[in-house]
């Protein structure tokens, strides 16, 4: 009678050692490729909001969405404690202002290489939000969009549409619901925030970290801060410890998608793309034409930072035009106009 043949033990630990030479080879390979789909998903989801913004402007005499222009009556937010309507000007606002008319969904707000505090906003109210201002469902359905809806995680807390303090400390009120920077709507760069067909604006891009200029305008380049110390508070700029660093792969610098005025994506892997040009006038010839930093808001003449980026950045002093992508949870200005400030959030 013919016996079955059992696997030795040395055979059976040949088979499990290929195996683990098997898996060691293709997991990096399976991580690689599913980092490459989140990367191409992210550039997607940022192409979709300026789609969005776009198609806003098209009904709205082609301005991009402008709580402060939207809500003239207070019907949304309460002009209660506020010396001027620009101060609803809020990321939160902008953003929650696409989500209430449809254009975005809450998960495209969401980037999937996000790595901060955020997650899929949940409790989003398209009908009669109770974060608006009214006591009663009639006043409340007036409401043009919600403004409980927290794009950062330093977003405060928003009572019949007078809206709180902003938070003691990132997450105190509930994780940030929209990951992405976008071009500020104020000042001189108020004149971009439209539609338009330029291939070299930059609308919406993957947050950032904070730099500064090692040398002159003319030729210095930008690098990190050196913030090793510095506490994750949201308010404490962030360069070589920034979580946006992480997104795409490195720790070194700054890799992210960028979605231009005329809806395409680009994947720089510095913070002055080389698409992204501004002619610095005050320079001399050869160094008149050079990338523009996204993130630092930079002399229009000098290339030179004309307000460092701290927990408050002011606008007015230093109103330029060049490309200045942040999101912040706070807009201060006086009753006039001047001495703008917005107060990015720093992870």
């Amino acid at each position: 009678m013919k016996k079955n043949r059992a696997f030795t033990l040395i055979e059976l630990l040949v088979v499990i050692a290929i195996i683990a030479l098997l898996i060691g080879i293709l997991l990096p390979a399976i991580g690689k490729a599913k980092r490459t789909a989140n990367e191409l998903k992210d550039a997607t989801q940022t192409r979709s909001i300026v789609q969005a913004m776009n198609v806003f402007a098209v009904s709205n005499g082609d301005n991009y969405p402008l709580p402060s222009r939207l809500d003239r009556n207070d019907k949304t937010l309460s002009g209660t404690g506020l010396n001027n309507p620009i101060q609803k000007d809020k990321t939160r606002h902008i953003v929650s202002i696409l989500l209430f008319q449809g254009l975005i969904q809450t998960e495209i707000a969401l980037s999937p290489v996000e790595l901060g505090l955020y997650e899929q906003y949940s409790d989003y109210e398209a009908d009669r939000p109770d974060a608006a201002v009214g006591t009663n469902d009639t006043e409340k359905a007036q409401a043009l969009w919600d403004p409980g809806f927290r794009a950062t995680p330093m977003d405060g807390l928003v009572t019949n549409g007078v809206e709180g303090a902003p938070a003691g400390q990132p997450g105190a009120n509930g994780s940030g619901g929209f990951s992405y920077a976008h071009m500020t709507p104020f000042l001189l760069r108020r004149n971009n925030w439209s539609f338009t067909t330029s291939a070299v604006i930059p609308v919406i891009s993957t947050r950032g970290a904070a730099y500064e200029l090692d040398g002159n305008g003319q030729s210095g380049s930008w690098q990190l801060i050196n913030s090793a110390t510095a506490q994750a508070n949201g308010k404490t700029p962030l360069g070589i410890n920034s979580v946006t660093l992480g997104m795409f792969g490195s720790r070194s610098d700054w890799t992210g998608n960028v979605a231009f005025a005329d809806e395409h994506t680009e994947k720089p892997n510095r913070p002055d793309p080389q698409t992204v040009i501004w002619q610095f006038s005050g320079l001399t010839n050869e160094g008149k034409a050079q990338a523009d930093n996204l993130f630092v808001n930079e002399s229009d003449t000098l290339r030179t930072p004309t307000t460092p980026l701290t927990e408050k950045v002011n606008l007015t002093t230093s109103s330029n035009r060049n490309a200045f992508m942040w999101q912040y949870y706070n807009v201060e200005v006086a009753t006039n106009g001047s001495n703008l400030q917005i107060s990015p959030y720093y992870d």
